[in-house]
């Protein structure tokens, strides 16, 4: 009988040890959460908040966020008026940033990541006494990937600025 005792004891124990086990092991899911990922604009950058869930917890994560970026720069001249025959250049590209981030106990990932245009004077060279300006952004075709578990949400909308 002690034998028996002593498999009843093992096989409890297992027991225990895998519903323990089951929140540390609680990824299998991973996906963003529609109604609490958002973007906005802050000046002219794009804003996206994201949250994941379905993650195991404590997984570390590699997050991109990209969007399609039309942005108008213009020369302004001292006055900061648009001289009557003004220089300007359209920037039309997709624009991207990544950052790694970390799971909760709960398996969720909150985070946010900017999106910048590129600085004016890297996209158009004015004349003597202008000053290239950034004047307009549209961001739109906002995405988000996890290209650690695969998870990946589209955002629809256009985003205009400033």
């Amino acid at each position: 009988m002690s034998i028996r005792r002593t498999l009843v004891a093992l096989a409890a124990a297992a027991g225990l040890v895998l519903v323990g086990a089951s929140p540390a092991m609680a990824g299998g899911n991973p996906h963003f959460i529609k109604n609490a990922t958002s973007a906005s604009i802050d000046g002219v950058s794009l804003v996206v908040e994201f949250k994941e869930a379905g993650l195991s917890s404590g997984a570390v994560e590699t997050i991109v966020v990209s969007a399609d970026l039309e942005a108008l720069y213009q020369c302004v001249n001292g006055g900061g008026n648009v001289p009557s025959d003004p220089k300007k250049t359209v920037f039309d590209d997709r624009v991207s940033e990544s950052g790694v981030f970390t799971a909760g106990q709960n398996g969720n990932l909150i985070g946010s990541l900017t999106l910048d245009p590129p600085d004016a004077d890297a996209v158009l060279d004015c004349p003597g006494g202008q000053t290239s300006t950034l004047v307009s952004v549209i961001w739109s075709n906002v995405r988000i990937d996890d290209t650690t578990s695969g998870a990946s949400l589209s955002l629809r909308g256009v985003f205009t600025g400033p």
